[in-house]
């Protein structure tokens, strides 16, 4: 099995083809916050015949698993090596992520969830809004600072 540093990415023609066609965000989550999202999906089955449905290897539990895509369930799993090999020494790594694995990924992170004491949920959460919305989110607040620096022109009462 081929293994890949952070700075170290197949070549394009190694991506699945979703990928190709979305941009991919390189988000930087802990330990923590990946053993949490790889415990909280399932993989995603495609049942064969008559009535074709989505199943899941395990059983859905209300509180529960996402059910996920095997190209989700790789990326998180090559992430799952690196921060678990012996011979690492980094606390976390990046992921690369497509707008809709940012989308899939968000449903399971509730601000509420723990592991230890790092608030993974809070802290993916944010993450992920960031990797889909920072150029507008900075953009925005950029403009109301400048906005909250002018002042109020006072126009001239009509009569």
């Amino acid at each position: 099995m081929e293994t890949f540093n952070d700075d170290e990415w197949p070549e394009p023609d190694d991506w699945c083809d979703g990928d190709l066609e979305e941009e991919l965000h390189p988000i930087y989550m802990t330990r923590n916050e990946i053993l949490f999202l790889d415990d909280s999906l399932t993989m995603m089955l495609e049942k064969e015949g008559p009535q074709e449905a989505i199943t899941t290897m395990r059983v859905m539990m209300p509180s529960a698993y996402l059910p996920a895509p095997v190209t989700l369930i790789d990326k998180l799993g090559m992430a799952v090596l690196r921060i678990t090999d012996p011979d690492a020494e980094e606390a976390g790594t990046v992921v690369h992520l497509n707008d809709t694995d940012v989308y899939m990924l968000r449903e399971i992170c509730h601000s509420y969830c723990k592991v230890g004491r790092e608030y993974v949920g809070y802290n993916l959460k944010r993450k992920l809004y960031l990797a889909l919305y920072a150029d507008t989110y900075n953009r925005d607040k950029q403009v109301d600072r400048l906005l909250s620096t002018v002042e109020e022109v006072k126009q001239p009462e009509k009569n």
